[in-house]
Formats: structure tokens, sequence, C-alpha cells
């Protein structure tokens, strides 16, 4: 079996009957222009080979890019969690053979055969097995994997070959969220925990294989708190019988291996060139930090436009809103007598205004309350963004362009009494996460899609998937 790394999450495989390419990230910048794949590369599509078979984990843009899906042929059969969106988007790219897959559903294919392995992060998403005559492959991908997950793959496949292993404890969005910066031994040691439970023959670190740029490359600091050689060292103390398979792949690596034999070559895949490595901005340095909040507008908004529909927002919009929903959204913020401040940075400014929950018939105020016990900012570009669903929270959360502070608590005689239950930013009420998602998809589906000259897209697949109860098993046609 050989594995190419094309970067970051994106490989090609190749098994004894097929070749396989999954979560295709094909061009950078990606996920919304917050992110490229580190160390740097460069893909050459023109020299990306056939292959019969796509598979996508999840619908995290880091792992699911539209622009790579759209440039991609369409006869290939495609493998998706249960996942409606990512269905939708697909079809409408003008993919015709899509499977949607639960938790350990098998793909047989000649004498390979695959596993969808489960996640506790239900997003949904999956792992994979890749089995043939040369061996066991595990792309763990950013599947949460338990005890009992491990156990089952085990139960199928006594040896695990080579694992590609989930190992980076992120800290996506703690800075942002006033959440710890602390190393999170509990979650990496659960990472150290099931590699020596797993026992594969050869490991490498997998995924995670990107850097944030431009406005957002702040974040390289706080939110990678474990190396890659950190990790192979760890994985040489924790679990000695590895040896020295432990392998760092980068883009344009190819790891082989066959009949327990493993090779690590480097640079040689024909469609992939390694350009620069610039890890070195990853390393994670929480006390070092310079991260104000600045719009720097780099989508070249007007701004006299972004004012106009920011302040229709917060003055009639959002406190409308709030009164409609009390009940079914607000409910906890009126009982807690939240006092809301929201700050939006603009290119050439910063406002302030607040909403006073402890007032039923609420209303937004200019200016600071030194009472405030729920703060929020955000920049003023990312929010019109947000107005006009072309930026999602994924870009103005994991972008760094959103802060947000709580301090909710009443004070009695008797000591201090906070809330047991979780109070939500107006803001992420106001516009939800699933719903701007998705719209912004649906855009970046409009946006790449290229319909052939005829409107119709011809099947030249050659292939037939059969159902048979939870396994598809491929056939010539």
């Amino acid at each position: 079996m050989e594995i190419h790394m094309i970067g970051h999450a994106s490989i090609f495989v190749e098994t004894q009957d097929c070749k396989i390419l999954m979560d295709p990230v094909l061009w950078d910048t990606h996920s919304e222009g917050i992110e490229d794949v580190c160390p740097k590369r460069e893909v050459n599509h023109e020299r990306l080979p056939e292959f019969d078979l796509l598979i996508i984990s999840h619908r995290h843009t880091d792992h699911f890019d539209i622009r790579s899906l759209a440039y991609l042929p369409k006869t290939v059969d495609v493998l998706i969690p249960k996942d409606k969106l990512l269905e939708n988007c697909l079809r409408k790219l003008g993919y015709l053979h899509i499977y949607p897959l639960g938790d350990f559903s098998e793909v047989k294919i000649g004498s390979t055969s695959l596993l969808t392995t489960r996640s506790e992060n239900r997003v949904p998403e999956y792992g994979m097995v890749f089995a043939d005559p040369s061996g066991i492959f595990w792309n763990q991908v950013d599947s949460a994997v338990s005890l009992d997950t491990i156990r089952y793959v085990k139960s199928l496949y006594s040896q695990v070959d080579f694992l590609l292993a989930d190992w980076q404890p992120m800290l996506e969005t703690n800075y942002q969220y006033n959440q710890t910066l602390s190393f999170p031994y509990s979650s990496y040691n659960k990472f150290l925990d099931n590699i020596s439970v797993i026992q594969p023959k050869a490991i490498a670190p997998g995924a995670n294989g990107f850097k944030f740029i431009n406005e957002s490359s702040w974040l390289n600091q706080i939110v990678f708190p474990v190396t890659r050689e950190q990790f192979c060292k760890d994985v040489r103390l924790v679990y000695p019988e590895i040896g020295e398979n432990v392998f760092a792949l980068d883009p344009s690596d190819i790891l082989i291996f066959k009949n327990g034999e493993f090779s690590h070559i480097k640079e040689m895949c024909q469609f992939v060139h390694k350009i620069e490595d610039e890890r070195e901005s990853l390393d994670f340095s929480p006390v070092n930090l310079d991260a104000h909040l600045i719009d720097k507008n780099p989508e070249k908004h007007n701004v006299s436009e972004m004012k106009e529909a920011i302040e229709e927002e917060i003055f009639f919009n959002l406190p409308k809103f709030i009164i409609e929903n009390k009940d079914p959204l607000f409910l906890e913020h009126f009982r807690w007598n939240v006092l809301y401040q929201l700050e939006i940075v603009f290119p050439d400014s910063s406002h302030k205004w607040f909403f006073d929950f402890s007032d039923k018939n609420i209303q937004v105020c200019s200016g600071r309350n030194p009472l405030a016990n729920f703060s929020t900012t955000i920049t003023a570009s990312s929010f019109y963004g947000l107005l006009k669903r072309i930026k999602g929270w994924d870009y103005i959360c994991m972008g760094g362009y959103h802060r947000r502070f709580k301090k909710i608590y009443i004070a009695t005689p008797h000591g201090i009494i906070k809330p047991d239950t979780k109070i939500e930013d107006p803001l992420e009420l106001r516009f939800p996460y699933k719903e701007i998602f998705e719209s912004i998809r649906q855009k970046e589906v409009e946006e790449w899609a290229q319909p052939n000259k005829n409107g119709a897209i011809v099947d030249e697949s050659k292939t037939i998937m059969i159902e048979i109860g939870n396994t598809l098993l491929r056939l010539a046609k």
C-alpha cells in the first residue's frame, strides 16, 4: 500500500485494487481564507493521478474544500458521512455516485476493504481503515476515538500496520472565549494512551498540518501546543516497541508498506512539491502574545456601508430579535440580568453599545457600561460578512476576529451564585452557526461549480455499488 501526503489531511492512497483520494484540499489559501497548509507546498493539479474513489471524512472546511471538489472528476464513487449538507453540495457540483455511510460501514473493492470508524465528535465524521493483502492502514483524521472503537477495530484487524494518528490537542478558540491556554495534559495523554492500546507497527502524526495566515497568524502561538518532533519522541517513550517506525510526513512524502516492512520516501510525490518548512511559526508561546483586535478590512468593504448596515442591525434588528425570542432563546439572559457589552472594531475607530436584560423592554444604549458581565468584541468587516452571509463563524472565531468574556453571577450574603446553564452570545443566537455555515457552502458551490456546455453531466463510470447489509460491494459493470 502507498500513501502520498498531499498536505494536512489530504492524502492519496493506492491499494492493490484501487486509487483513493481523501479529504482533498488542493489550493491555498483555504477555509475562507484564514489557513494555508504547513509545511508550505504546491500541488500540480494537472499531474494528479486518476483515481476511482473519493472519501470525505467530514464537513469542516479544511477537509471539505468546495473549490477542490469542483475541480475533480465527477464520475468517481464518493464516500461521505451521513450529512445532508455534504450530499447536497456534491450533487450540485455534479457528483453522481454518492454513498453516505454510518459508523463501522464496510466497502469492498476486490481484495481491498474499507471500514469507517466512529468519532465521538458527532459532526458527523469518521476515520477510515484501509485493508488489502499488503496490510492495514488506519487514518484517524480528526475523529475522537474511544476505547470501544479501538476494541472493535482490533476485533476485525488484530494488527494495525500503519496509524495516521490524531495527535494535536488544539486550543482553537480558547483565547477568543477566555478559556485556559495551559498545556492540555489530559487530552494529550488520551492520544498517547490510544496509541499504547492500538499498538501499531508504524505511526505518523496525521492532519493538523496547517497554519493561520495574514491577520489570523497571531493564533499560531496559542493553537498548537505540541510540536511534531515532541509527539514523535513521546510515542517512542510510551510505546517503545514501535522502534524506528515513527514517521513525520511532509507534503510530497510517500509511505510504502508491505508485510510489516516500511519505506519513507521523502519529497518524491510527482504531483506535490514541498516549498518551505515554516513550522517554527507554530511554536506554542501563550505568554508572549500580542493580539490586539484590529480590523484591516481584508475584503475591502466600503466603511460607510459597513457602518450603516451594522448600526441598523444593532439599533433595530437585534433588539427586535431579542424581544421576539425572549422565552425560547433569552430566558436565562433575563433571569440572570445579563448586561451585554458589544464592541465593534472598525478599520478607523471602535464603537461600544450595551443591552440591559434587567429591563423587560430591552433597548440598546451607546457607550461603555462598567457593570457589563458579558462582553463581546468583533471586527466590523467580519460582522458585516456575517450580515451578508459571506463569512461564517469558523472564519470569525477561528480566524481570531471575535472575542468574548463572561463573568455572570449574583452576589448574596451567603456567597456568589453563578449559572449552572450555558448562556449564549446573543450574536450567535441571532446568526445560528449551522444556518450560516450551510448558506456559505452553497454560495461556494455556486461560485466554483463548472457545468459542461450542454448543461448535462455524462456518466462514464464503469463500476456499480451494491449495498448488502452494512457493506458496499463495488463491482465492474
